[in-house]
């Protein structure tokens, strides 16, 4: 059976690969946005399900996996940004806090059937300034990243701790899904 990743990054990638030898990338285009009034690890999942749903019509033998991610602190939605102003905003918000990070997941499966789920992490930030933060910031890594910034690489040293799976803050939960892809083979 035929393994699709509906997302463009490459840590889901990286990630993806650890559980599956063979697959392929789709990137599935929806409109990422959070609706009024609906809580981040709920947008997450409905979000998984729009991506993984929408590369299952394109590709109806495969197994399709979509997944989203969003860092947030209560009400502050800490989003991917392109902007490195909005992400010293983010940042300088994070510093010093604990923040929850959600992944949303969803597969489908040939024969319709789709699990979908939302794994949470807290992650507890160092005190982030002067030459810690610039130097992060002019790195260039925070781009298209939850919570601006990747517990995978550079940013890793902005993390004082992660309780939870850390792949759940990288982007792509691998503890359940290993599980359900397991039991799939069967």
């Amino acid at each position: 059976m035929d393994i699709i990743l509906a997302s463009a990054s490459p840590r889901r990638k990286r990630l993806l690969a650890r559980v599956a030898r063979k697959f392929s990338v789709a990137p599935a285009r929806i409109d990422e946005k959070v609706r009024r009034g609906e809580n981040f690890p709920h947008a997450c999942k409905r979000l998984a399900q729009e991506k993984a749903r929408a590369a299952a019509a394109k590709n109806p033998r495969a197994l399709v996996i979509g997944a989203d991610t969003a860092a947030y602190l209560g009400k502050m939605n800490c989003r991917k940004t392109g902007s490195k102003a909005a992400a010293r905003r983010i940042l300088l918000a994070l510093s010093g806090k604990t923040h929850i990070v959600a992944t949303g997941v969803c597969i489908v499966f040939p024969d319709g059937k789709e699990i979908a789920y939302c794994e949470k992490a807290k992650v507890k930030m160092r005190k982030l300034e002067g030459k810690l933060l610039e130097g992060y910031l002019k790195s260039g890594e925070w781009k298209g990243r939850a919570g601006s910034y990747d517990v995978s690489g550079k940013g890793k040293r902005l993390v004082a701790r992660v309780a939870g799976e850390k792949e759940t803050v990288v982007g792509l939960p691998l503890r359940k899904l290993k599980l359900i892809l397991g039991k799939r083979k069967k």
